[in-house]
């Protein structure tokens, strides 16, 4: 699952808002920006459970879990896809592809073998 939306040619990658041609992008790579947080989150969250377990009423103490479990569970789920270009000093094409982090990293496996294929052609 992405919000938006990503198709990928011989020549270019289309996105929602975007094109770019793939001789021009340079590097194509899927982070987990909010891992960093969510673990943040987690530990908080777990460490005040841990603090007042004994005054927790059984409820904030189900709250408490599943707001751990959730914090994590986007953490490691949200990805985001991003294209740069040498070309244009290491600026930032595009940052705005958010989704599952399986499927970005599935699309950046596919944008890098368009990649090879375009540039073998070249060569040739």
């Amino acid at each position: 699952m992405i919000f938006g939306s990503v198709e990928i040619d011989n020549e270019s990658v289309n996105t929602h808002r975007d094109s770019y041609l793939l001789p021009n992008i340079s590097v194509v790579s899927v982070r987990r920006p909010f891992l960093a947080g969510a673990l943040m989150c987690g530990t908080g969250f777990g460490g005040l459970g841990f603090a007042f377990y004994d005054l927790w009423r059984p409820g904030e103490i189900i709250t408490i879990i599943a707001g751990i479990a959730l914090s994590l569970i986007a953490g490691v789920w949200l990805g985001q896809l991003k294209l740069l270009s040498r070309d244009l000093r290491n600026s930032e094409l595009s940052g705005a592809i958010w989704g599952s982090y399986s499927h970005l990293n599935c699309i950046r496996r596919k944008i890098i073998t368009a990649m090879r294929s375009t540039s073998q052609e070249g060569q040739i």
